[in-house]
C-alpha cells in the first residue's frame, strides 16, 4: 500500500497544492483507500519514500499549510520521470482491476527486462560490464566488456549503449541477445557533456551510423496523416511548414538513419518525402523493387 499511496499522493499533487487534511479527504475518496488512515508520521514516511522513488521534493508552504512539488517543471518534462509515473500509475491500477485483465491489451516487450537492476547497478557504479552477447548473424556468441553509459527501450526493445572495448567505440546492444552478464572490478568515466537526449538528438531511433549526414528533411503527409503527426511527432526537430485541407508538410533535421527510412516506409502511400533528392530516390528505389515482386 506504501508505493500505491506515494504514486497516488504525486499524481494528486501535480494537479493543485493540498493541505494534509485536504489530502486525507482525497485518500479516503480514492479507489485505492483501505480503510486506513494516513497519521501524520505514515504521511511523513510515505512523502519521503514518494520523493525517493520520483528524485523530487514535496514541500509544504508553512503559510497555508498546503503541500506541493518544489520541481515540478522538472517532473514534467524529465522523459524518465513522466515515463515511470506513467507506467507505475498503469500497473497500480491494473493491479486494483483485475477482473479487467481479459479487456485491456498492453504492448509486449521482447524481453530483458530482468537485466536491467545488473545494468543499472553498473551504471550507478561506475563499473564495466563482462557481456556475452551473440548478434542475430552470428551462429556463436561473443564476450566483451562494455562500459555502461545508457539504456534505452524502442519499439518493444530493450537496448544497452555503451563503450565496447573490443570495438573501440559507442556501440549498441539489445538487452534480448544478451547471453550473459555481470559486473566487473573495472571503474569506467562517463565521457564529459555527453547524455542519452545528446547522444540520439540528431536521429531517429536506436541506429547510429557514421556514414549519415545531418540532413533538412521535407515530408508531406495526407491531412488525416498529418494531424497525428503534429500531436506525436516523429522527432524535436518537427516544424510544420504548410498545410490545406488535403496535406500538411513537415520540415525535421535530422540523420536519415535506416530506422528512420523503415518508419517513413511504414506510412505507404499517405506520405511522399519532398527532399532531399537522395532520400527521395532511395524510396522510390525501395517501391520499384516492392512493385517487382508483386507484379507477378
Amino acid at each position: 500500500m506504501r508505493t500505491q499511496f506515494c504514486i497516488w499522493l504525486v499524481n494528486l499533487l501535480i494537479e493543485r497544492e493540498l493541505t494534509r487534511q485536504e489530502i486525507n479527504e482525497a485518500w479516503r475518496k480514492s479507489y485505492y483507500y483501505d480503510f486506513k488512515e494516513i497519521s501524520r508520521n505514515t504521511f511523513l514516511e510515505y512523502k519521503r519514500k514518494a520523493e525517493n522513488l520520483f528524485d523530487i521534493n514535496i514541500v509544504c508552504n508553512r503559510r497555508t499549510n498546503k503541500y506541493y512539488i518544489e520541481n515540478m517543471e522538472l517532473l514534467r518534462t524529465n522523459p524518465l520521470k513522466k515515463w515511470l509515473l506513467s507506467s507505475m500509475s498503469a500497473i497500480t491500477t491494473m493491479e486494483q482491476c483485475k477482473v479487467l485483465s481479459n479487456r485491456i491489451m498492453l504492448e509486449q516487450t521482447f524481453g530483458g527486462e530482468t537485466l536491467l537492476p545488473i545494468v543499472t547497478e553498473a551504471m550507478t557504479s561506475g563499473l564495466s560490464l563482462v557481456v556475452s552477447y551473440k548478434p542475430f548473424w552470428y551462429d556463436e556468441s561473443y564476450q566483451l566488456v562494455i562500459d555502461p553509459y545508457f539504456v534505452r527501450l524502442f519499439k518493444q526493445r530493450w537496448y544497452l549503449i555503451g563503450s565496447s572495448h573490443k570495438h573501440n567505440a559507442i556501440r549498441t546492444f539489445a538487452f534480448d541477445r544478451i547471453c550473459d552478464i555481470n559486473i566487473s572490478k573495472d571503474k569506467f568515466i562517463m565521457p564529459e557533456g555527453l547524455n542519452v537526449e545528446s547522444y540520439f538528438s540528431d536521429s531517429f531511433g536506436i541506429m547510429q551510423q557514421d556514414n549519415v549526414q545531418m540532413e533538412t528533411i521535407r515530408l508531406k503527409f495526407i491531412a488525416e496523416q498529418g494531424i497525428y503527426i503534429e500531436t506525436r511527432p516523429l522527432h524535436h526537430s518537427q516544424k510544420l511548414i504548410s498545410r490545406t485541407n488535403e496535406y500538411m508538410v513537415f520540415e525535421f533535421n535530422l540523420k536519415p538513419t535506416f530506422d528512420f527510412f523503415q518508419e517513413l516506409m511504414s506510412y505507404g502511400s499517405d506520405l511522399e518525402v519532398l527532399s532531399p533528392q537522395s532520400l527521395r530516390e532511395k524510396i522510390t528505389d525501395c517501391v520499384r523493387v516492392m512493385f517487382e515482386i508483386y507484379d507477378k
